[in-house]
């Protein structure tokens, strides 16, 4: 007998359910909800209190942390699941991992963990490996099973991101990995407690393979508390509502919210094929190559998407054309592309009354087997999977907005795109004491994109967390001592420009305090260096890249003595250097990730997370919008003129004959150097057929080459002989 309904063991359940949708096109078969249609105010009561007990448990588990990460800026989450996987409710915060869950429930199914370790009352579990379903060992989940008599009806979830994951580099998002075997502190599926509590070993693990082991500790604790607490609180539910009726509503919520989401597509979009292409770099070569060989070298990421809007309502993605998995960083399993581009998914359509996975019933994937994001190696690295497979997220904001912008739908368009920069550091203080943290600040809130109708948000959200904060920046520092905060500011004109403009870039800057013996810090970013391949939209411009800065040496004390002023960011501090008002004896500067950088006293650490792209020919902005970003220092008057055709004057108004006229002169210059598009195919053409690349677009073609969808397309763009090869 099975731990299941009706003896059913897990395995054959979780096939089940597989099987039973693939053949009627239902959740669960369920073609009709009766619990729903037959009293819909009691489904509703029955619904929220699951989400109440998620929502509870969250914020009662939270206070036993001391990370950051997760008290402050609301990177954890507690979920509710049935037996064969499938989140039914989930608390606020990192709402994608509703859709990793699954995964994992099928990998210890497929495991046999029901005959060993075996699954019984309090039992604990946890894993943070992306080989079984988690997306990348910086997200770690601990679940407990839910049992009425001897039957499983639940699972009870929590989540979070911890701040060190014990990896090449010091952090939670490495962008140096060749392999699972520097990724960190990776543990596949395991038992890790009994009888609702954790086991004494388990913690040995934490405090021997990361940097962070207080933090994680806690950590842990926290999300076996809130599991614990929703356990009790799942049942008190079943009490309410008796055991069939809540086994049977957990299914309905499923069926119910997947025709939800069917009929909104439906609705608000134009069936048809939008494509997408995010492109960005990864710099190994001579960084890591004289220890592995095989990432001595540079790669150019090429991750198209081609979303389907099928008539049906039905979403099918196919990023055939996608990079190979290699020997770096930035792999990533389906789990975690199905995580992640959740996050696109959730305001552009799927914002039903309980998050869940309703929505896997009605998207699909072609992720191609040997691609790095479906890599067939299983020592592959997938620590910072989260960077790259997130692209995907911004692949449903471009591509839906378009497609309800089609529709008229103006107010539903959201389109948004990657940024965020976080960093991860280590240490020994004078007094040997070492020590590591780490901050998401630029990650978890940041500007929006610009709309179809107004401008972007300054700061007020992160897609990948429903509940952004950027958290108290004091709090970082009392953890971090050596780095200390001294400017958190919006950067003027660093933003995406257009009719109406993208939010502005939030730049940090820090200065470095007695480090001790020595002090690293490491740079995770978003954009990678190569721009966002034009995500303006319709005639807006892209915005601008992460900048991780460092300026090394600096006379930063002298100053600081002398009650002179300091830098608040990247700009000012290349600004001061400019002008002799502040020295430097050497600067680094990534438009991207950087590697660990050794900082010393008085050393300045900058970051800039990225801001988004604009909307509308940047030409066509009214000029009383222009007179408002001057009057607050969004916009400097030099770039009123060079971008917007603004002439200001010195009260900060617009000129408007003289704006008039320049902008008929900007327009003028435009069309002379423009270049008709047959004269400019034949020309790139030739350069195709020269095969005249730089290394790295040349290594991507030829890679990209090897797929038959991505040649179909080359050849008949470029007309070029079919045994055309790289």
């Amino acid at each position: 007998m099975g731990i299941c309904y009706q003896g059913k063991p897990l395995k054959e359940a979780v096939a089940e359910k597989e099987r039973i949708f693939k053949e009627t096109g239902y959740a669960y078969g369920l073609k009709e909800i009766k619990l729903v249609e037959s009293d819909p105010a009691k489904f509703m009561r029955f619904q929220l209190r699951l989400v109440a007990a998620c929502i509870s448990a969250r914020e009662t588990a939270k206070l036993i942390s001391a990370n950051p990460v997760a008290m402050l800026q609301g990177e954890l989450l507690f979920m509710l699941a049935n037996p064969e996987g499938d989140c039914i409710a989930a608390s606020y915060g990192l709402a994608g991992h509703i859709q990793a869950f699954p995964f994992i429930i099928r990998s210890i199914a497929n495991l046999g963990f029901e005959e060993d370790p075996g699954i019984n009352v309090g039992d604990i579990f946890a894993t943070n490996d992306s080989y079984y379903g988690a997306p990348h060992n910086a997200d770690n989940y601990n679940w407990v099973p839910v049992f009425h008599k001897d039957e499983l009806i639940a699972w009870s979830v929590g989540l979070n991101h911890i701040v060190d994951v014990g990896g090449l580099q010091p952090g939670n998002l490495g962008t140096i990995s060749p392999n699972t075997f520097t990724d960190g502190f990776i543990y596949p599926p395991t038992k890790t407690g009994e009888n609702f509590r954790q086991h004494g070993w388990w913690a040995l693990h934490w405090k021997r393979r990361t940097r962070t082991e207080a933090f994680n500790v806690l950590d842990d604790k926290m999300r076996t508390a809130g599991a614990v607490s929703l356990h009790n609180k799942i049942l008190e539910i079943v009490e309410e509502f008796g055991v069939d009726y809540f086994r049977q509503g957990l299914r309905e919520v499923i069926e119910r919210e997947r025709r939800v989401l069917v009929e909104r597509i439906k609705a608000m979009a134009v069936p048809g094929k939008y494509g997408y292409l995010h492109l960005s770099t990864v710099k190994y070569k001579g960084v890591v190559g004289t220890l592995f060989a095989t990432s001595n070298r540079d790669w150019v990421l090429h991750e198209p998407a081609e979303l389907n809007v099928l008539r049906d309502g039905k979403l099918f993605v196919d990023v055939e054309g996608l990079t190979s998995e290699a020997d770096f960083h930035c792999n990533g399993s389906e789990s975690a592309v199905r995580m992640l581009s959740s996050l696109g998914c959730w305001p552009m359509f799927a914002y039903t009354l309980t998050l869940n996975t309703a929505l896997q019933y009605m998207t699909d994937w072609n992720l191609p087997p040997g691609s790095m994001f479906n890599p067939q190696n299983p020592y592959a690295a997938t620590v910072m999977s989260l960077s790259e497979t997130g692209k995907m997220i911004w692949m449903f904001h471009n591509t839906l907005s378009l497609a309800y912008f089609t529709r008229g739908f103006l107010e539903e368009c959201d389109p948004e795109d990657a940024c965020g920069v976080g960093y991860g550091m280590a240490g020994v203080l004078a007094d040997g004491f070492p020590w590591a943290g780490g901050d998401m600040a630029l990650i978890t809130c940041w500007s929006a994109n610009a709309l179809p109708y107004k401008d972007g948000e300054l700061a007020y959200f992160c897609a990948p967390n429903p509940q952004p904060d950027q958290g108290e920046t004091e709090s970082s520092e009392f953890l971090q001592p050596t780095n200390l905060t001294i400017g958190k500011k919006f950067i003027p004109n660093y933003c995406g420009h257009g009719k109406f403009r993208g939010g502005l870039g939030i730049g940090m800057c820090q200065l470095i305090v007695d480090p001790g013996q020595y002090l690293v810090i490491a740079g995770f970013a978003a954009t990678g260096g190569m721009m966002r391949v034009a995500m303006g939209m319709c005639g807006g411009y892209p915005g601008p890249n992460d900048i991780i800065y460092f300026a090394h040496d600096t006379n930063m004390r002298e100053l600081l003595a002398e009650g002179k002023t300091y830098p608040r960011d990247f700009v000012e501090i290349g600004k001061w250097i400019k002008e002799g008002k502040l020295k430097a004896g050497s600067v680094d500067l990534f438009k991207g990730a950087a590697p660990n950088i050794p900082c010393k006293d008085g050393d300045l650490f900058s970051s800039a997370t990225s801001a988004m792209g604009g909307w509308g020919d940047p030409l066509e902005r009214e000029f009383a919008l222009i007179e408002k970003d001057v009057h607050y220092g969004w916009i400097t008057p030099d770039v009123a003129a060079t971008v917007y055709g603004a002439v200001i004057d010195d009260e900060g108004k617009v000129k408007v004959a003289e704006s008039q006229d320049l902008r008929k002169k900007m327009r003028n210059k435009r069309r002379e150097r423009s270049v008709d598009t047959k004269e400019w195919w034949k020309k790139e053409r030739e350069q195709v057929l020269r095969k005249a690349f730089s290394e790295d677009v040349y290594n991507m073609y030829a890679d990209c080459l090897k797929y038959s969808k991505f040649r179909s397309d080359f050849t008949a763009m470029w007309q070029v002989p079919a045994d055309y090869k790289l």
